[in-house]
Protein backbone atom coordinates (compact mmCIF):
# COMPACT_ATOMS: atom_id res chain seq x y z
CA UNK A 1 0.00 0.00 0.00
CA UNK A 2 1.79 3.25 -1.13
CA UNK A 3 1.39 6.46 0.49
CA UNK A 4 -0.66 7.42 -2.19
CA UNK A 5 -3.23 4.41 -2.87
CA UNK A 6 -5.78 4.88 -0.13
CA UNK A 7 -5.45 8.46 0.57
CA UNK A 8 -7.82 11.22 0.42
CA UNK A 9 -6.57 15.03 1.10
CA UNK A 10 -9.18 17.30 1.91
CA UNK A 11 -8.59 20.69 2.40
CA UNK A 12 -10.93 23.15 4.24
CA UNK A 13 -9.99 26.58 3.94
CA UNK A 14 -12.07 29.54 3.65
CA UNK A 15 -9.11 31.65 1.62
CA UNK A 16 -8.81 30.79 -2.25
CA UNK A 17 -5.23 31.93 -2.69
CA UNK A 18 -3.91 29.81 0.12
CA UNK A 19 -5.71 26.67 -0.77
CA UNK A 20 -4.51 26.93 -3.87
CA UNK A 21 -0.64 27.08 -2.49
CA UNK A 22 -1.31 24.59 -0.36
CA UNK A 23 -2.60 22.58 -2.60
CA UNK A 24 0.23 22.71 -5.31
CA UNK A 25 2.41 22.20 -2.33
CA UNK A 26 1.03 19.19 -1.66
CA UNK A 27 1.02 18.20 -5.47
CA UNK A 28 4.32 18.44 -5.37
CA UNK A 29 4.69 16.21 -2.54
CA UNK A 30 3.08 13.75 -3.88
CA UNK A 31 1.45 14.50 -7.87
CA UNK A 32 -0.83 11.39 -7.49
CA UNK A 33 -2.23 12.94 -4.54
CA UNK A 34 -6.36 14.04 -5.21
CA UNK A 35 -6.54 17.14 -2.93
CA UNK A 36 -10.23 18.56 -2.35
CA UNK A 37 -10.62 22.33 -1.68
CA UNK A 38 -14.15 22.91 0.41
CA UNK A 39 -14.43 26.69 1.18
CA UNK A 40 -16.05 25.51 4.52
CA UNK A 41 -16.60 22.47 6.76
CA UNK A 42 -19.92 22.17 6.12
CA UNK A 43 -19.13 21.43 2.78
CA UNK A 44 -17.03 18.59 3.75
CA UNK A 45 -19.57 17.33 6.22
CA UNK A 46 -21.66 16.98 2.85
CA UNK A 47 -18.95 15.51 0.47
CA UNK A 48 -18.34 12.82 3.43
CA UNK A 49 -21.68 11.61 3.94
CA UNK A 50 -22.07 10.76 0.59
CA UNK A 51 -18.83 9.68 -0.15
CA UNK A 52 -16.86 8.06 2.64
CA UNK A 53 -15.11 4.83 1.69
CA UNK A 54 -14.38 2.89 5.07
CA UNK A 55 -11.17 1.43 3.33
CA UNK A 56 -9.95 5.01 2.83
CA UNK A 57 -7.59 7.15 4.64
CA UNK A 58 -8.62 10.21 5.18
CA UNK A 59 -6.45 13.40 5.90
CA UNK A 60 -8.33 17.00 6.37
CA UNK A 61 -6.11 19.80 6.42
CA UNK A 62 -7.99 22.57 8.20
CA UNK A 63 -8.34 25.99 8.83
CA UNK A 64 -9.58 27.03 12.02
CA UNK A 65 -11.44 30.38 11.30
CA UNK A 66 -13.68 29.44 8.99
CA UNK A 67 -16.26 32.28 9.48
CA UNK A 68 -16.49 35.17 7.45
CA UNK A 69 -18.57 38.07 6.29
CA UNK A 70 -20.41 35.94 3.71
CA UNK A 71 -20.59 33.00 6.64
CA UNK A 72 -20.55 34.25 9.89
CA UNK A 73 -22.27 31.16 11.38
CA UNK A 74 -19.53 28.58 9.92
CA UNK A 75 -18.71 26.10 12.12
CA UNK A 76 -14.96 26.54 13.64
CA UNK A 77 -12.44 23.55 13.58
CA UNK A 78 -13.00 22.34 16.45
CA UNK A 79 -17.00 22.01 15.93
CA UNK A 80 -15.89 20.08 12.99
CA UNK A 81 -13.44 17.79 14.11
CA UNK A 82 -16.46 16.68 16.95
CA UNK A 83 -18.50 16.10 14.26
CA UNK A 84 -16.30 14.28 12.12
CA UNK A 85 -14.95 11.73 14.69
CA UNK A 86 -18.07 11.00 15.38
CA UNK A 87 -19.22 9.44 12.47
CA UNK A 88 -15.75 8.80 10.83
CA UNK A 89 -12.89 6.38 12.24
CA UNK A 90 -10.19 6.76 9.37
CA UNK A 91 -10.88 10.26 9.35
CA UNK A 92 -7.23 12.45 10.17
CA UNK A 93 -7.53 16.58 10.77
CA UNK A 94 -4.46 18.14 10.81
CA UNK A 95 -5.32 22.14 12.49
CA UNK A 96 -3.57 24.39 9.70
CA UNK A 97 -4.02 28.09 11.36
CA UNK A 98 -2.55 31.30 11.18
CA UNK A 99 -3.21 31.75 14.76
CA UNK A 100 -0.54 30.60 17.58
CA UNK A 101 -1.92 27.50 19.57
CA UNK A 102 -1.38 29.25 22.72
CA UNK A 103 -4.22 32.75 21.31
CA UNK A 104 -7.23 30.48 21.69
CA UNK A 105 -8.19 27.99 24.34
CA UNK A 106 -10.39 25.90 21.41
CA UNK A 107 -6.78 24.78 20.13
CA UNK A 108 -6.02 23.05 23.85
CA UNK A 109 -9.10 21.33 23.36
CA UNK A 110 -8.21 20.33 19.90
CA UNK A 111 -4.90 18.76 20.86
CA UNK A 112 -6.97 16.64 22.65
CA UNK A 113 -9.24 14.94 20.48
CA UNK A 114 -8.54 11.83 19.48
CA UNK A 115 -8.66 12.12 15.60
CA UNK A 116 -6.46 14.99 15.19
CA UNK A 117 -3.11 14.31 14.42
CA UNK A 118 -1.08 18.24 14.87
CA UNK A 119 -1.67 21.73 15.11
CA UNK A 120 0.79 23.35 12.84
CA UNK A 121 0.93 27.48 12.24
CA UNK A 122 0.56 28.47 8.98
CA UNK A 123 4.54 30.22 7.61
CA UNK A 124 7.13 29.02 4.95
CA UNK A 125 7.84 25.95 6.84
CA UNK A 126 4.30 24.81 7.27
CA UNK A 127 3.88 22.80 4.10
CA UNK A 128 7.02 20.15 4.70
CA UNK A 129 5.54 19.64 8.16
CA UNK A 130 1.96 18.95 6.79
CA UNK A 131 3.50 16.29 4.47
CA UNK A 132 5.81 14.89 7.09
CA UNK A 133 2.77 14.57 9.64
CA UNK A 134 1.00 12.86 6.55
CA UNK A 135 3.97 10.55 5.73
CA UNK A 136 4.62 9.60 9.49
CA UNK A 137 0.98 9.43 10.09
CA UNK A 138 0.28 6.58 7.59
CA UNK A 139 3.86 4.71 7.74
CA UNK A 140 2.62 3.90 11.65
CA UNK A 141 -0.76 2.80 10.04
CA UNK A 142 0.66 0.57 7.76
CA UNK A 143 2.95 -0.67 10.38
CA UNK A 144 0.28 -1.46 12.71
CA UNK A 145 -1.31 -3.23 9.77
CA UNK A 146 1.67 -5.19 8.96
CA UNK A 147 2.11 -5.92 12.99
CA UNK A 148 -1.73 -7.37 12.73
CA UNK A 149 -0.84 -10.02 9.88
CA UNK A 150 2.12 -10.71 11.38
CA UNK A 151 0.12 -12.02 14.68
CA UNK A 152 -2.56 -13.26 13.24
CA UNK A 153 0.05 -15.62 11.04
CA UNK A 154 2.24 -16.02 14.23
CA UNK A 155 -1.49 -17.43 16.27
CA UNK A 156 -1.86 -19.73 12.68
CA UNK A 157 1.49 -21.38 12.74
CA UNK A 158 1.39 -22.07 16.80
CA UNK A 159 -2.05 -23.57 16.27
CA UNK A 160 -0.54 -25.59 12.88
CA UNK A 161 2.57 -26.38 15.27
CA UNK A 162 0.16 -27.57 18.19
CA UNK A 163 -2.11 -29.70 15.90
CA UNK A 164 0.83 -31.36 13.90
CA UNK A 165 2.73 -32.54 17.55
CA UNK A 166 -0.50 -33.69 18.54
CA UNK A 167 -1.47 -35.86 15.70
CA UNK A 168 2.27 -37.05 15.81
CA UNK A 169 1.48 -37.59 19.91
CA UNK A 170 -1.84 -39.78 18.85
CA UNK A 171 -0.28 -41.69 16.08
CA UNK A 172 2.40 -42.81 18.11
CA UNK A 173 0.52 -43.75 21.05
CA UNK A 174 -2.12 -45.84 18.70
CA UNK A 175 1.01 -48.17 17.49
Amino acid sequence: MSLNSNIKLFLVEDDPVQAQVLTDKMLDFNPKFSVNWFKSGEALLETLEQSYNRNKHYYIILDYFLQTTEHSDALNGLQIIRLLAEKYNRVYVILFSSYDSDENLDFVKIKEEPNVLDFIKKSEYAYSSLQNTIRFHFSKLQLDAKKRRFQWALVVFIGLLVISTLHFIFSFLSV
